[in-house]
């Protein structure tokens, strides 16, 4: 057997690493596409971004366990599953759409693409090494791609024809630049001159009417005179040969159009044949507009019709989406909607009041929808709202009235933005005369019969039973739905216009089925009644929805019967629910104040709308006012219907109030007031529940009530109901706690010693501590150097666990105490070896004093070689000699060593003498 040389060992070690390097450096990123709007279908028939590999070896890699990424300081977001790779010299396309799972051998990722962020394509091995990644630096234009110029190598090119899972071909130059405008878009009092410019080998071609600036479009000469609102749409295009055109830039000049709401400017090819009532899908910009004037914000996207029976009439409504393919935004970033804090919307809907649409439906307000949302964002409920705020819209720069913008709801958009839930974790059920599933398939509708078919067939009342329901439906979320929907006599929901829905990420919110708003405009008596509801009047019964059969199909109906019917806990939270929100945002006052509020915020516009679209401010005026009329009558009324239906007594005024005055607040049922006195009006023959919320420094003491009502189970009890039968006035009554001092000491009191009490830091003792009675502390001692701890003594209370030698104690405060950790000095010590061998070999290599309790200052360590001389010195304690002098290693032999240091403790001082034998 021939021995192995040392150059042997470098010539196999050098021959595996080269080996290794390359089965794992030849997979490379190939081909991007962050723009596949249109051009290439994965198997699901989905357009979704990908990212191409190419292998440019002539063996296959095996790819379990390598990543994707979106981001190179989070490179593994996504690892290929077991069995996946990639044969020799082949092409690989993975699909980037947040799915997160592999259909055969086509994959997809759990993030997706963005490059409108400048986000990044990467692909790490599964070390988590990056060996190939692109930046998005580059914006790309629909349908376009970036890739290698050659596959595997050379430099990342655009290509207009992308070529997924084969060589890439017809690399391009890169885009025309831009043309830059010299006036901002937005409201300009007069006349603007518009001047455009771009660098030179670049001609500008624009148009006036908001369609796509073509080859053959106005070539840009000289400024542009504006004198009429119009929307200016340009592109440069090139004098060198195969150089692609530039995207559009867009700017609407809104000339004298004085607005008191935001301004939204729709401009594009075919978005007049859209509004117009052809239900085309045309792509075009948003341009987004405060109430001043001033641009906030814009997207190029895509537009679709929003509206059904509302379709048929000539103002009409669409959705719209902004597309990050597009290369221009992937949202309206800008915090549209007041009552969110959210500040980036991809997809909104912008509607024309639908079937409460003013002239074109009559008796239409131009608001009802808007009103009841809004109305139900007020009133904290368990229910996702589309949110509003109004506008005035322009199409490509034609004045197209009063518009509302409103949040889409029934998105994956909205539900993973506010709940964590992504489309592919989403059960999204809709009816609207047919019932389906937005999200989730066959999936989700089989989930939703699962939950019903347990509630209808099992008692309600048992306790096992209902807490299944619970942990799947939100029931609180119907009482919500239905009686929102019953306050204002909806008569277009259940068999239309009705979404609930659930997610499936264990980690997000929103895990049990729950309901979402949809159009509200037959409200208040208006419009066609759809539901076959029996009375659309102010004086409606609230229980009317009871009572329904089934419309719709979907159970909705029956579980609220079979619950109302089966259960004490609901029914109870029910009525409950009923008598807070008629105490609340129900009241004339309330609904009155805020119906008023929103239509001042459309009442400048109506004039210009009215011009544009026919009818009179009078007749608008005049259904308005017939909202106000049925919400007054409906005040009035609900309180015999509440009677009638549920067997009530009452209503009795009651003032709730808290003493002292901001020492807390009260829970009544579903609502917890935050200003008192709270004057509402409840009912007899009910339970109403009340709860003390005491604020920071008080506890609760007791209620006290001034009629013959009875608070059970006493008035010193925290949690405790009332059957309100005649007026009263109910006081919670809270008080600073008692609190008693702990004084926290060490023994002996030295320097350092801390003690960490109830997350506080002590040092300096004895130190005392005001803490409320009965309330568990913990508390910790960190002793200082050269001391240990010994134990704790606690003069009062008694010590959890009951074992005084722990580092970490607590107790419960239930009087005065003085909490003291006792500690032991340690004591001074040398202990220093005769002999050492430093031959490398790790085991006794130096030589050191071992001090213990040493002042690290005074330490004085000196080696002496036998004619006397200092061969080593050191004043680091923990710093030993390896048997050396001037870099040399000295002989066998014995030297002397002198060793001085104080006792950190004592503070005496110590020299210690000796030899030591060097052994090799």
């Amino acid at each position: 057997m021939n021995p192995t040389t040392p150059m042997r060992k470098l010539a196999l070690i050098t021959l595996v690493l080269l080996r290794s390097l390359g089965g794992w450096a030849q997979v490379v990123i190939n081909e991007v596409s962050h723009s596949n709007y249109s051009d290439h279908a994965d198997g699901t028939g989905e357009y979704e971004d990908w990212i191409e590999l190419y292998n440019t070896g002539g063996s296959a890699v095996d790819l379990t366990g390598w990543y994707l990424s979106d981001s190179q300081n989070n490179n593994t977001k996504w690892a290929f599953p077991a069995g996946a790779s990639i044969g020799a010299n082949a092409f690989l396309v993975v699909y980037c759409d947040g799915r997160n799972t592999t259909v055969g051998a086509e994959h997809h990722t759990s993030f997706k693409l963005n490059q409108t962020s400048a986000e990044w394509a990467v692909l790490s091995d599964p070390s988590a090494t990056i060996v190939s990644d692109y930046e998005m630096t580059l914006r790309t234009q629909m349908n376009h791609s970036r890739g290698l110029d050659v596959d595997g190598t050379g430099s990342w090119a655009l290509f207009l024809n992308p070529t997924p899972g084969a060589s890439n071909v017809g690399a391009v130059p890169e885009y025309a630049p831009r043309p830059q405008f010299g006036t901002p878009s937005g409201v300009h009092t007069g006349p603007v001159s518009v001047a455009l410019s771009a660098p030179a080998g670049n001609t500008i071609r624009y148009t006036l009417d908001g369609t796509t600036p073509t080859a053959t479009a106005t070539a840009y000469s000289g400024p542009i005179a504006i004198n009429a609102t119009t929307v200016v749409r340009a592109r440069c295009f090139s004098t060198t040969a195969n150089v692609p055109p530039s995207a559009i830039e867009t700017h609407t000049y809104l000339i004298g159009a004085g607005h008191t709401v935001p301004i939204i400017s729709l401009a594009g090819d075919d978005i007049l044949t859209l509004l117009n009532g052809t239900q085309n899908e045309p792509i075009g910009s948003l341009e987004y507009f405060g109430p001043d004037g001033q641009l906030r914000s814009s997207s190029t996207g895509d537009m679709n019709e929003h509206g059904n029976d509302s379709w048929a009439y000539d103002q009409r409504g669409i959705d719209y989406v902004s597309r990050d393919q597009f290369g221009d935004n992937d949202a309206l970033h800008h915090p549209i909607f007041r009552t969110k804090t959210r500040n980036h919307y991809q997809r909104l809907i912008l509607k024309a009041g639908a079937s409460d649409n003013y002239p074109f439906e009559n008796g239409g307000a131009h608001i009802r929808d808007a009103f009841v949302q809004a109305l139900s964002q007020l009133s904290d409920p368990k229910l996702d709202e589309r949110s509003y705020e109004p506008c005035v819209l322009y199409a490509n720069g034609n004045y197209w009235g009063v518009y509302e913008i409103r949040e889409k709801v029934d998105d994956a958009d909205f539900t993973d933005e506010y709940y964590d839930q992504p489309a592919d974790q989403l059960h999204f059920l809709k009816t609207w005369g047919a019932t389906w599933a937005e999200y989730g398939g066959n999936a989700a509708e089989n989930d939703w019969d699962a939950v019903r078919n347990h509630i209808l067939s099992n008692d309600m009342g048992d306790a096992a039973a209902f807490a299944t329901m619970e942990s799947q439906y939100n029931w609180k979320s119907l009482v919500d739905y239905v009686v929102l929907n019953s306050q204002t006599v909806c008569a277009d929901w259940l068999n239309w216009n009705t979404a609930w829905w659930r997610g499936l990420n264990p980690d997000g919110d929103g895990r049990r089925w729950r309901y979402a708003l949809w159009d509200m405009d037959a409200t208040f008596g208006h419009y066609t009644n759809f539901t076959g509801i029996p009375d659309q009047t102010a004086a409606a019964d609230p229980c009317n929805p009871e009572f329904l059969p089934d419309p719709g199909g979907q159970g909705h109906i029956p579980i609220l019967e079979k619950l109302m019917n089966e259960s004490e806990t609901f029914r109870n939270y029910y009525i409950n629910r009923y008598i807070d929100l008629n105490n609340t945002v129900f009241t004339c006052d309330h609904m009155i104040g805020l119906l008023d509020s929103l239509v001042a915020l459309i009442e400048p516009e109506m004039p210009g709308h009215i011009a544009r679209w026919g009818g009179s401010m009078g007749e608008w005026q005049g259904n308005v006012q017939a909202i106000r009329d049925f919400i007054t009558d409906r005040c009035v009324l609900i309180t015999e219907g509440l009677q009638d239906c549920y067997d009530v007594e009452g209503p009795y005024p009651v003032v709730f109030n808290v003493d002292p005055p901001l020492s807390g607040e009260i829970a009544i049922n579903s609502l917890q007031p935050s200003v008192y006195p709270f004057s509402g009006q409840y009912y007899g023959g009910i339970n109403t529940n009340l709860a003390p919320v005491p604020a920071n420094g008080y506890i609760f003491s007791h209620w006290e009530v001034f009629s013959t009502n009875t608070i059970l189970p006493s008035t010193t009890d925290s949690l405790v109901t009332i059957d309100i039968l005649t007026a009263d006035s109910i006081v919670a009554h809270f008080v600073p706690p008692v609190r008693y001092d702990v004084v926290l000491d060490v023994e002996p009191r030295v320097e350092h010693a801390a003690i960490l009490f109830n997350g506080v830091t002590y040092t300096d003792f004895p130190a005392t501590v005001s803490v409320p009675k009965d309330t568990e502390v913990s508390f910790t001692i960190a002793p200082p150097m050269y001391y240990d701890f010994r134990y704790w003594t606690l003069a009062h209370n008694a010590p959890i666990p009951n074992d005084s030698s722990l580092v970490t104690l607590s107790t419960v405060v239930s009087g005065p105490d003085t909490i003291v950790a006792h500690l032991l000095a340690q004591e001074h010590a040398f202990y220093v070896p005769n002999s050492f061998s430093p031959n490398g070999d790790g085991i006794n290599d130096t030589f050191r004093p071992i001090a213990r309790v040493v002042e690290v200052k005074s330490y004085d360590l000196r080696i002496f070689d036998r004619w006397g001389r200092a061969i080593h010195t050191s004043t680091d304690p923990d710093a030993g000699w390896d048997g050396s002098f001037g870099g040399t290693v000295v002989p066998m032999g014995v030297y002397a060593y002198r060793a001085y240091a104080v006792d950190a403790v004592k503070q005496e001082a110590y020299e210690i003498h000796g030899h030591v034998t060097v052994i090799r």
